[in-house]
Order: structure tokens, then sequence, then C-alpha cells
């Protein structure tokens, strides 16, 4: 292959570069600037829009810069031999279509339906992976994708309009590409009716239509339209009763707002045959239910009603589908066996829709020691099941196109981690999605309040604007939940910073009772002691929220580095914040603490970070947001940061 078709460029899915059959490696973000030119009309873009599209800051100098660094790099890495990639003037970039071939472009030109050599085109996301340096880079991919599954949608049904030109498999790969998108995609449920009944497997061609038909009913309070009913008539997948005249009856599915995963807990196999076993195998069933529902993220279907779900099939009753409120998305199958002191408590979470083994383990259970190892056995697997899940929904979210609040809120979460300015942000991006769709959402309000009191902590806040919206949504979220945990977590957060000291040693106190087992307010709730003076109880509650979370998010080892830093400690706190030093949120403490451990150069390095992200950082502000009881704990920082040369 020669000429345009061997230079070819892959936004769709994982982006990538070829020429002449090899790969050509070009800097992550170059992928996000070709999108957007390839995107835009005559893909040609003015260069001072890519500048804000692409870059955060306010300098446009420090903007231009950027840009010019990156169609460098960009030109560099193209062989001399070849045509260049992008065109740049002084005021416009456009990527160069006359002489590169890409698979947007392709997509986009192509009147007649897609050759099957180039139906992976589609598939992929544009430019997956790619996370957005700002809310308008986002916007913008959010929107050329949407533009990109419309002229997708109508590739696809035009190929499976000519249906005599395809195979089986290409009817199966083609029809599944709508219902991933749109599982009420009507084209795709008559292409996979008639290709199932042609193939004789009439049960697969009726799934297909009642799935179809729920999912209309479901998002659209519709019924199927004439052709797909007609269809189905024909095909004797329904009675014509049930297509002429008034239809049958079917109960409404209360549609759940939240769209939170529905999660039922089987009961031990030994419940049912070992009477030894009987005790322990109940108790383990109680307590992971118990700290799944504590987790409260998740609707657990309870023990007694597992336990009599399966006593009916036992007994081989012979019954109508399960009403909504008994269907579940997950099931968690436990097992004990064993004999003696060889006890094992086998956990199986399987996805249901799918029969898909999402995760599984096989733990010993110590006989000899059965209150302490049942304990860490049910924290064990209540930790790992909720993770697990929670990454199942966040992928299953990639595919679709109307996310729950619950999805929404889980993509927010995973920003939090994070104590940089720009995952705040976009966190509370996500956040507010979710409310939009569900104004009661507990879990994403007290998110919204975790992301206004980090941002104001991070940027060292003169005025309390934020965290005083930080106290409003915590609120709405201890009122939308008052057994939430991460509620309180929320209202002890604020009010330490506010220094209502005993309101929030209370708070953060409730939130342990309500979930004694999550990290996160173990941490949080070291942090409220360490500045109400208790140094010795916060560094013994911060390495137990380690122990639980052995992976967390930034500001567990900022945390951290505090009580060292308090203790005087000064190397250990350099140890534990080294793991999070490229956190502009965490230069304050490390420019302190590495000069009081006597390293004046590395000490000005962080201290120069600073005045980098927070060009207004004064060393009397510390006063007005360090919330420590005891004076001389503020002092100690505020020294340790003149003596990095801040002032």
């Amino acid at each position: 292959m020669t000429g345009k078709e061997s230079r070819f460029l892959r936004l769709l899915g994982t982006p990538a570069l070829f020429a002449q059959g090899c790969e050509i490696a070009l800097p992550e973000k170059a992928y996000a600037l070709l999108a957007f030119l390839v995107t835009a009309p005559q893909c040609s873009m003015d260069r001072e829009i890519l500048r804000s599209i692409l870059w955060q800051s306010d300098q446009s100098k420090q903007r231009a810069g950027s840009l010019r660094q990156l169609l460098a790099r960009i030109d560099r890495s193209i062989p001399d031999d070849m045509p260049r990639l992008i065109r740049a003037t002084n005021t416009h970039a456009q990527f160069n279509h006359d002489d590169w071939e890409a698979d947007v472009l392709v997509l986009s030109n192509s009147a007649a339906p897609l050759p099957r050599s180039a139906w992976d085109f589609l598939r992929g996301d544009l430019v997956e992976g790619f996370k957005a340096p700002t809310i308008e880079a986002e916007e913008r991919i959010g929107v050329e994708g949407q533009r990109i599954a419309q002229r997708r949608e109508a590739h696809i049904i035009a190929l499976l309009e000519t249906p005599e030109k395809r195979t089986s498999a290409d009817i199966l790969f083609l029809a599944g590409l709508l219902v991933d998108a749109d599982p009420a995609n009507e084209v795709a449920c008559r292409a996979l009716m008639q290709r199932h009944a042609d193939a004789g497997d009439i049960a697969s061609a009726r799934q297909a239509y009642f799935r179809c038909r729920s999912e209309l009913k479901t998002e659209y309070g519709a019924e199927p339209d004439g052709l797909t009913q007609a269809l189905a008539l024909e095909l004797g997948i329904v009675a014509p009763a049930m297509v002429q005249g008034a239809p049958t009856h079917m109960p409404d599915v209360p549609i759940d707002p939240l769209g939170q995963p529905r999660v039922m807990i089987l009961p031990p196999d030994s419940i049912l045959s070992d009477p030894v076993l009987q005790r322990v195998g109940r108790a383990l069933l109680e307590e992971v239910t118990i700290g799944l529902s504590q987790q409260r993220g998740f609707k657990v279907i309870a023990a007694h009603t597992s336990l009599e779900i399966l006593n009916r099939s036992l007994a081989g009753a012979q019954t109508a589908p399960p009403p909504p409120e008994l269907r579940f998305d997950y099931t968690v199958y436990v097992t004990i066996h064993g004999r003696e002191d060889d006890i094992y408590a086998t956990c199986r979470l399987t996805k249901t829709s799918t029969a898909e083994v999402l995760w599984a383990i096989d733990l010993p259970l110590a006989m000899q020691k059965v209150n302490h190892s049942f304990g860490q056995l049910a924290r064990r697997i209540v930790m790992t099941l909720a993770d697990t899940i929670e990454r199942r929904e966040l992928l299953d979210m990639t595919h679709d196109v109307n996310p729950s609040a619950y999805r929404l809120y889980l993509e927010g979460k995973r920003l939090v981690s994070k104590t940089d300015l720009q995952h705040l942000r976009q966190a509370r991006k996500w956040f507010k999605s979710a409310l939009a769709r569900h104004d009661r959402f507990s879990s994403a309000h007290a998110g919204m309040a975790r992301v206004l009191g980090m941002e104001w902590l991070v940027r060292g806040m003169k005025d309390t604007q934020l965290l005083e919206e930080a106290e409003r949504s915590a609120w709405l979220a201890r009122d939308n939940d008052p057994n939430s945990g991460r509620a309180m977590r929320e209202l002890g957060f604020v009010a330490l910073y506010r220094r209502r000291f005993s309101d929030s040693l209370d708070f953060f106190a409730e939130a342990q009772m309500l979930n004694p087992n999550d990290a996160d307010i173990l941490a949080d709730h070291a942090d409220a002691l360490l500045h109400d003076g208790q140094s010795d109880r916060a560094l013994e509650l911060s390495l137990a929220a380690i122990k639980l979370n052995p992976l967390p998010p930034d500001y567990y080892y900022w945390n951290l580095g505090g009580i060292h830093f308090v203790q005087e400690n000064y190397a250990k706190a350099i140890e534990v914040l080294d793991r999070v030093k490229d956190r502009p949120a965490t230069s304050r403490l490390l420019a302190a603490a590495h000069a009081k451990n006597g390293d004046r150069e590395l000490a000005s390095r962080y201290a120069s970070i600073v005045l980098e992200s927070f060009p207004d950082f004064r060393t009397d502000d510390v006063w007005r947001f360090v919330p420590d009881r005891n004076p001389d704990d503020t002092r100690q920082l505020i020294d340790g940061l003149r003596m990095a040369g801040l002032s």
C-alpha cells in the first residue's frame, strides 16, 4: 500500500498513528489536538481556541508556549521523508487531510455504507481513555462523540437494510453494536429476531423482542412500532391478542431514579447440609449483608429474603418471573466447607445478566480464633465486593448512552481520590450531573460537599464561601439519608475547618459507628483528632485506614504526613509525603518538612511550587485555613514555611 492510504490516523478507540505499516509514537495530548482538528470544518482551527481548550493556565503566553511545544514535538515525530501531519500558520492549525487518512473522516465522508474492511470504524469512543484537561475539552469530545455515534448508526442501519448481502455473523455483529448503544433500537431488534428465527432459534428471537419491548416501556413508556410488532406476529413470537387491540397487561416496573445495583447474597451451602457449620454460615451471611449495606451504594436483598428464594427453588416451585423488587444485578455465593480446623469460606461474585464470574476467592476460617478471623474475613469480602461492583459499574457506563445517577456519581467518586484542582472540579461536574438526575441522592450530595471542601482547603482560601456551600451539601446528604456514615463524615470535615472541634469529633464518632470499616471515615477522623491535639490517637486511626485501604487516595498520605510533622518526625513525614510529591496541594507541607529536616535546597524547590500553583499564598494565611486547636502546631508549620523561603 502506497500513498495516502499507507498513512493513517486512528482516533476511534485507542488512538494511534501509522505510516507504511509501522506505528509512529506521538505525545498523548497530540491525539486530543488531532481529534479537535479532524472534527473541525476544513480540519482547521484557530490556535487561540486550541490553546484555551487544551490548557487551563490563566497566562496566555504560557498557553501559547505549550501549544508551540506540542506542535513542534508532533512535527519532530514525523520522518523527514513523509508529508507533515499538521500544517501550522501563525493563526491556525490544520490536519493535513490531503496526505493523511483518518478513521473519523472515512466514517463522516463516506456516502455509501462502509465496506467490511472498514467495519472497525464502527467501534470505539473518540480518543478513548483521554482525560480532558478542561471542561470545554470534555464537552467538545462529548459532542463530537455523539455526532460520530449518529453517523455510525446511519451506516449500520444501511448495512442491515440489505440483509441478503450479509452473513449471519455479520448481522449479529452489526445488530449487537446498535443494541450496545441503544437497547431499545428497533432496527437491531428486528434484525436479531429475523436472524434467530431463520436459524430455527425462536427462543432467542422471542428474547430479543421482549428485551426491546421492556426497554421501550421502561425508558419511553411506549410499545414497539408497527413493523416490529408485525414481524413478531409473523414469526410466531407473540400471539395475535398481544398485538391487536389493547396489549396484554404487564405490571409496570418502577424506574429506579438512582440506578443503584441490586445485590443478592445467597446463603452458604452448609446452612442446608451441615448443622455443625450452620451458625457460622448464617453469621457470615448476616455480616456480609450488613457490611455491604453500610456502603450505601447498593441495594442489598436481605438474608431472610435470599433464604426464602433459595427454599422456593429447592422445593421446585414453578413460579412466574420474579417481581421487580426481587430482581438483582449481582449475586454473591458463599460456601462454607471443610472439617475440624480446616474450614474455608469460598466467595464468588457473579454478574447476573451474563453469568460472568467477576471475582472469586477461597479464604481459611480459623475456628480456634473464630471471632478474630471471622471479622477479618467479613471485612475483606465486603471491601473487595464493593470495589469490584463499583469498577464493573464504571466499565458498563462507557457503553451506556444514558447513565444512571449512580454511575455518574461513581465517575465523580473516582476523581475525588486526587487532590489537584483539575480533578476536583471535574468530580464536581459529575456529582452535579448525578444530582440533576436525582436531587435526593445522598451520596452525590456528600461527594459535592467533599469536592467543595477539598477545593477550599487545597487553595488555602481566605473567604469561606466554598466551605459554606460544602456544609449545605453535607446537610442535604444527611437529610436524605440519616444513616449515611459518609454524610456524617462530611459534616465532621466542615465542622473541623470551621473550628467547631467538639462538633467535628461528634460527627466523626457517629460516622464511624454507622460504618466502622470505612477507611475514608477513619482517615478523616484521624485528621480531626490531629487538629484537636490528639496526635497519638490520630496516628493509630490513620494507620488503620491505610491497612483497610492499602492503595489509598492522595489525602491519606497528606493526613499521615501531617501527623508525623506535628510529632516533629520530619524524616518520616517526608517519606510518607514523597508518594504524593507531584501534587501541588502537598507542596506546602513538603516545603516545611524539608526545611525542618535541614534540607534547604529541596525546601526551596517545594516553596517555588507553592508560589507557582498558588501565587497569592502568604504564610500568615495559614492561620485562616489550618484549624489547629493548639496554636503552637500552627506556628510550627508557619516556621517551617518561612525557613523554606516563603513570606
